[in-house]
């Protein structure tokens, strides 16, 4: 559910009711109706709290959505997505544009060591 899943991302990152409150410009009472199953987020605040907890709105409604195509623009939004040490990258990655993400994914990909046979 929404309310205990706001709760858990904002324990995870070591937020109080209060520090994200201030971060959206709300009162601390209303993180505590949400994270109470009292009232939900207006859809401006959930892009929001996605913002904050670097993840994206499906994953915070816990939608299970999958891309068509996996292309290497995919899988490198993933690749940061799923480390920690690159949550400021993925937060990047989520506002760039397709083209954007292939040319990061290229450059990657060139700077990957050259695979030698060891026979």
């Amino acid at each position: 559910m929404l309310n205990e899943k706001i709760k858990a991302l904002r324990k995870q990152h070591g937020y109080s009711q209060q520090q994200i409150a201030n971060k959206m410009h709300i009162t601390q009472g209303a993180i505590s109706q949400w994270e109470n199953g009292l009232t939900v987020p207006a859809a401006d605040q959930l892009v929001a709290l996605a913002n904050i907890f670097s993840i994206t709105i499906d994953e915070l409604l816990e939608r299970e959505t999958a891309p068509q195509v996996k292309d290497d623009a995919w899988e490198i939004r993933e690749r940061l997505r799923c480390d920690p040490a690159y949550r400021t990258l993925f937060s990047a990655a989520n506002k760039a544009t397709p083209e954007h993400l292939r040319a990061a994914a290229a450059m990657l990909k060139a700077l990957e060591p050259e695979e030698t046979d060891a026979d």
